[in-house]
């Protein structure tokens, strides 16, 4: 993960605020500190496919912060686990929103 944290949070935060989400109320599930990637996807991942479908079944919506308008220069589009979560998502027809981080 190589976003700048800072960087991370006020893309939310703009998020949010073009969206009318109010940031008080408004709670967002991070993979990243959320869980370990590495060992849901161990011994071929099963398990972890499914818990994490289930995850996204309940929370309801994925927000994609993307760090690059170009989808060839983005960091989020060159990691396995970001595509998985979109192919998740659409797979369980979650909602998913883009973010794109203010200087890119």
């Amino acid at each position: 993960w190589r976003y700048p944290v800072k960087k991370f949070i006020r893309t939310l935060q703009e998020h949010c605020g073009e969206h009318q989400l109010d940031t008080k109320k408004t709670f967002v599930w991070v993979c990243f500190f959320c869980n370990d990637q590495f060992d849901w996807l161990s011994g071929g991942g099963n398990d972890g496919v499914e818990a994490f479908g289930n995850v996204l079944k309940h929370i309801g919506k994925v927000i994609c912060v993307v760090d690059d308008h170009v989808a060839s220069k983005a960091i989020y589009f060159g990691r396995i686990w970001t595509v998985f979560e979109v192919f998740t998502a659409s797979i369980e027809k979650i909602d998913v929103d883009l973010a794109l981080m203010a200087d890119a």
